[in-house]
């Protein structure tokens, strides 16, 4: 209704203003201190209410970079958190009935790229064809997002050999390429195959996941960037 959408603008807008702790002030401060100065900072979204079995919450909270111009890196922090409440995020959980009180915010920071080459998700698994031994790789050019595409946009399907970067699968081009050609080149899928074996062992462990245990897998969130090399924005478990 009318009603609660200005309340929760209301709300949004007492968090943007909100006088953090010092504590958190400062942690803060510490933080952005670590990027160089003339540098911008990727403030990420990420809740403990995305991805759930039945339920996903893509596009429903709200990233900033923050500028350099901006000040201290509070402001784009206390953004993303207000985007807890963006009346979208609200309606979404309330059909799906997840409690908002437990729904929780967290900020991943990273540099901001610019001129980035391809964006992409991978899966360390392929939970869509169903291959044996297979990484699903989801990419597409540019800042033209995979997670939250535009209507006309179709991204690069890749299944590629756990085992061997060199044997894989073009399923499907993107449409934002000359026909005939691929956004990842073989030199980048060799180097994924080897960088999405490691994120998957390392994560294992932390959920008591053996080795050989089939039904587990980690997405992960990829750039390639202007230079050509490949950044993990992300990793969480796959929800299957």
């Amino acid at each position: 209704s009318d009603a609660l959408e200005e309340a929760l603008d209301d709300l949004r807008e007492r968090i943007r203003k909100a006088h953090m702790p010092t504590w958190m002030t400062e942690a803060l401060t510490e933080l952005q201190n670590q990027f160089p100065t003339n540098a911008s900072i990727r403030c990420r979204s990420s809740t403990n209410n995305e991805d759930l079995p039945g339920f996903s919450g893509a596009g429903l909270y709200d990233s900033f970079t923050h500028h350099p111009d901006e000040g201290h890196l509070s402001k784009s922090i206390k953004q993303v958190f207000a985007s807890l409440w963006n009346y979208r995020a609200f309606d979404e959980r309330d059909f799906y009935r997840i409690d908002h009180n437990a729904a929780a915010m967290g900020v991943l920071i990273h540099k901001n790229f610019d001129g980035e080459q391809a964006n992409g998700v991978a899966v360390t698994t392929d939970p869509f064809y169903q291959t044996e031994d297979s990484f699903y790789l989801n990419t597409q050019i540019g800042e033209d997002l995979v997670t939250n595409p535009d209507g006309e946009s179709v991204p690069e399907e890749i299944l590629l050999n756990k085992l061997n970067g060199r044997k894989f699968t073009l399923v499907r081009p993107s449409n934002r390429v000359p026909d005939g050609e691929q956004i990842l080149s073989k030199s980048l899928l060799q180097d994924l195959q080897i960088v999405l074996n490691r994120i998957d062992a390392s994560f294992r462990p932390h959920y008591n996941v053996l080795p050989w245990t089939k039904a587990f897998a980690m997405e992960i969130e990829f750039k390639i960037t202007a230079e050509g090399a490949i950044s993990i924005k992300q990793a969480r478990p796959w929800v299957f």
